[in-house]
């Protein structure tokens, strides 16, 4: 045995736990933790383009186009009654294609202006029919020479919201020309002479629509009330068409916000030409396909190398 003055020898490690029983064991402290750092320009979220704006833009919902052309014609009303029967023909044709068309035609003095709403592609194909009445038929249409002058692009709008005309027709206008020189034409201002006509257009045509839709509806109204003996409105009213003859007197009524006789006459006559479309001219800018040459496919691949 050892003396009692000596040292007793060092406890080993495992019996440190059972050296201390009224202490808890410690744990060993492991590598310190690395926070990461989060960079939120290189996490992957959804960006927005400009692509999907437009789809949900247009998703569900109807939109319009509108083209507004010129012509000349002559100060007849037995050739504007044969355009507005071929343009009727025209239409009942299309198989039902066309028959979405609205807007108003308005024979002046030398001239007509031609306002359209519908699809782009019924608008595109009403534009090349009346190129067609500029020019002689060929076969195999029956024999008929030229009943307008050539065509002139005054507007084009696509992806209206509103359509402003409930169908199409016809009028003369009642008006006269002032007289004296047409004004001097830059671009700047037939732009603005452009688009002041096109906006008479707008205005006048949603006009009379907002008046037959009110009257139609008021009768439509009475009528039910008068069948079904009820003050309360039960479902939506269906309006019928409105007849050609009520349509025209319509126009009439409001006919002193048409575009006068000289503005329309400016827009056909030769200062303006330089500045607005030709048939020919648009379809080769908007209907005619293109070929798309990228600057990347000019420069690459690359030329070989000459060898002599």
């Amino acid at each position: 045995g050892y003396p009692s003055s000596a040292a007793a020898p060092p406890a080993a490690a495992g019996d440190a736990d059972a050296a201390s029983p009224g202490t808890a064991p410690r744990r060993r402290r492991g590598p310190p933790e690395v926070q990461e750092v989060i960079d939120p320009l290189a996490q992957e979220t959804a960006r927005t383009t400009l692509l999907n704006k437009v789809e949900q833009q247009l998703s569900g919902k109807v939109r319009f186009s509108r083209l507004l052309l010129g012509f000349t014609v002559a100060d007849d009303r037995k050739v504007h009654a044969q355009v507005e029967e071929e343009f009727e023909n025209w239409r009942k044709a299309q198989d039902d294609q066309a028959e979405d068309l609205s807007g108003l035609l308005v024979f002046s003095v030398q001239g007509a202006a031609h306002f359209l709403e519908g699809t782009t592609q019924s608008l595109f194909a009403a534009l090349k029919f009346f190129e067609g009445l500029s020019r002689d038929s060929e076969a195999p249409s029956p024999p008929r020479s030229a009943l307008i002058g050539p065509v002139r692009v005054l507007h084009f709008t696509e992806l209206r919201g509103v359509r402003t005309s409930l169908q199409w027709t016809s009028m003369v206008h009642g008006g006269k020309p002032m007289g004296g020189q047409q004004p001097q034409l830059d671009e700047s201002s037939c732009a603005d002479l452009t688009y002041r006509v096109y906006q008479k257009f707008l205005l006048l045509c949603l006009k009379v629509s907002q008046g037959l839709i009110k009257e139609a509806t008021a009768k439509a109204r009475a009528a039910r009330e008068a069948e079904e003996g009820e003050d309360e409105e039960s479902g939506e009213l269906e309006l019928p068409p409105t007849e050609p003859a009520a349509l025209q007197a319509a126009y009439k009524k409001v006919s002193d916000t048409l575009p006068t006789v000289d503005e329309i006459s400016a827009l056909l006559g030769k200062g303006a030409a330089d500045f607005l479309f030709s048939a020919a001219e648009f379809d080769k800018v908007f209907i005619a396909p293109f070929q798309l040459v990228l600057h990347s496919e000019l420069l690459w691949p690359m030329p070989p190398a000459l060898s002599y």
